[in-house]
This record gives C-alpha cells, sequence and structure tokens, in this order.
C-alpha cells in the first residue's frame, strides 16, 4: 500500500502529479501530513467541542437516514463552506485544490462538495460495508452524483491496535463483499487524507477501542 508523504508545510499541489497518477491507476489514493499538525488540532478541538454541545447527530443509512448504531455507530455534523473559523477555511481550500487538480488532470466535472465531521465513540461497531454512491447505467451520467470521496483524519495519535481502519474493498462487486475479499487495512492517522471514487469501492470502518474523529466529504459532478 502506497502512501505519498506531502513536506511538511508544502501546498498538496506539490504532489499534484503524483497525486493523479495514483488516483488514475489505482482509483485510491493516500497522502500523509496533508494539513500542519496545529490545524488538524484545531479541527479535532472543534469537532469534539460541537459534540459535547450536542450538535452532532446519530447518523443514517440509506436514502431514508435509518439510525441504527450496530450498522453505523458514527454521530455527525454538517459543515459549511463559508464557516468563518480559521481551521475550517484552511480545510475547504485544501478540499477546494483537490477540485481542482481532479477537474484539471482527470477531467472528472467535480462541481460540488458536502461535507461533515464524524466521531465514531470508543468501543463502537463502526460502520458496516457499503458503497457511497451506486454505479449509475447508461450512456450519460446524471449531474449531483458523489464522484470522489475524502477523508482526512484528525486522530491526535492512533497505534495499530486501536482497531478503526477503513478497510476498502480492492475488487469489483455487485453485491457487498466478504471479509476475506480482498482489501487494504487503512488506519485512520492524523493528518492523512484518502481519495477514492465514490462508486467503485465498497468499504466499512473496522470497530475501534478509542475514539475515531474524521473529516468525510464528497465531490458531486455538475
Amino acid at each position: 500500500m502506497q502512501i505519498l508523504q506531502l513536506p511538511l508545510g508544502a501546498a498538496i499541489s506539490t504532489l499534484t502529479d503524483a497525486i493523479m497518477d495514483t488516483l488514475s491507476e489505482q482509483q485510491y489514493c493516500l497522502i500523509d501530513q496533508c494539513l500542519p499538525s496545529a490545524t488538524i488540532t484545531a479541527l479535532r478541538t472543534l469537532a469534539l467541542a460541537r459534540d459535547q454541545r450536542g450538535q452532532m447527530h446519530q447518523a443514517g443509512t440509506s436514502k431514508a437516514a435509518i439510525t441504527n448504531p450496530n450498522l453505523r455507530a458514527d454521530r455527525i455534523a454538517w459543515l459549511e463552506a463559508d464557516d468563518p473559523d480559521p481551521a475550517l477555511q484552511t480545510y475547504f481550500n485544501l478540499m477546494a485544490e483537490v477540485q481542482q487538480m481532479a477537474n484539471r488532470h482527470l477531467m472528472m466535472g467535480l462541481a460540488t462538495y458536502e461535507t461533515h465531521f464524524a466521531l465514531y465513540p470508543a468501543g463502537s461497531n463502526g460502520y458496516a460495508t457499503h458503497i457511497d454512491q451506486f454505479r449509475q447505467h447508461g450512456m450519460q451520467t446524471p449531474s449531483g452524483i458523489r464522484s470522489l470521496t475524502a477523508i482526512l483524519y484528525l486522530n491526535d495519535d492512533w497505534p495499530a491496535h486501536a482497531g478503526g481502519a477503513l478497510r476498502l474493498y480492492l475488487d469489483e462487486h455487485t453485491q457487498p463483499p466478504t471479509h476475506d475479499a480482498r482489501h487494504v487495512d487503512i488506519l485512520p492517522v492524523g493528518g492523512r487524507l484518502v481519495l477514492f471514487l465514490s462508486s467503485r469501492f465498497w468499504h466499512q470502518v473496522l470497530p475501534a477501542n478509542q475514539a475515531r474523529i474524521s473529516v468525510t466529504g464528497w465531490f458531486k459532478t455538475r
């Protein structure tokens, strides 16, 4: 599993060719140190503060947003691009750079972005195997579908024994794959950005024994 390393303090555009080549070849990409540690800390603090104030709610599954902690255990808070918080503005600027790179080099036609904090409490069940966007059939892809998933981890320290990996199933499946299907397990290390094609990969979040925090978002087509 290749992990690209962004030099400390460098803009993500420094790795444009490597990121786009990797995303083109394997449809997913991992980049470490995507934001300064102070920004990651500020985002984590903001997420925890919103949770403590009761501003995060139990996430649901399916279009009906049915809540079932046995299938999906995270609490979420949606974020707005015009939020004046400096750390959030830095995050949205990073996502804007990713969008620009994907459109310029891969012609993805990404137009909008939606995102939320996601907090999995310690000891929770994680998130059962799912896909972010079912593949569209037909001559023309409809507008407004999720095309590229972006997950930025905000955890302070994450040893391997803490669990909570993102399990990304590598082969294409028409139904949720079995747990022993070919996969990679990606630890939610703070500052790590995971990008993958939303309709390509079934994935799950494994149970964790400590709180797991991220900013998760989706770029949508025009």
